[in-house]
């Protein structure tokens, strides 16, 4: 695994073509789509993943913000040939998240799981 960054509200990791982003307590929803949001899409510049494993560990609700964010997240991925996002998390913010994900092209599944996420995303 390479680790690409890591803050204290986030981590990004890839494992071969898959992008791994850990959100925890101490993400501030006001800057969910500042510094994490310019990794992914810089990282997605390059081409190289084809999959995206995201953890959810915040247990406050995802405010309007966040939910465009998580839209403009699927959006960008189809865009750059990402072809499945799997979401950890527990299941309010999983289906929140996938909700949001959703789109023609995009495999969008929950997991309980961390593990179970990369080894179903990494299957691609």
């Amino acid at each position: 695994m390479s680790i690409l960054r890591r803050t204290d509200g986030w981590e990004v990791d890839q494992i071969g073509e898959t992008l791994v982003f850990g959100f925890t307590e101490e993400m501030e929803q006001e800057s969910f789509g500042d510094e994490a949001w310019r990794e992914y899409t810089e990282t997605l510049e390059q081409d190289t993943v084809c999959a995206v494993v995201t953890v959810v560990d915040i247990s406050e609700p995802f405010d309007a913000s966040t939910f465009d964010v998580w839209a403009r997240s699927g959006e960008v991925a189809v865009q750059h040939g990402v072809e499945r996002w799997a979401v950890v998390g527990d299941q309010l913010k999983r289906m929140s998240t996938i909700s949001q994900l959703r789109r023609p092209g995009l495999a969008v599944r929950g997991f309980d799981d961390r593990d179970a996420a990369i080894e179903w995303a990494t299957e691609a």
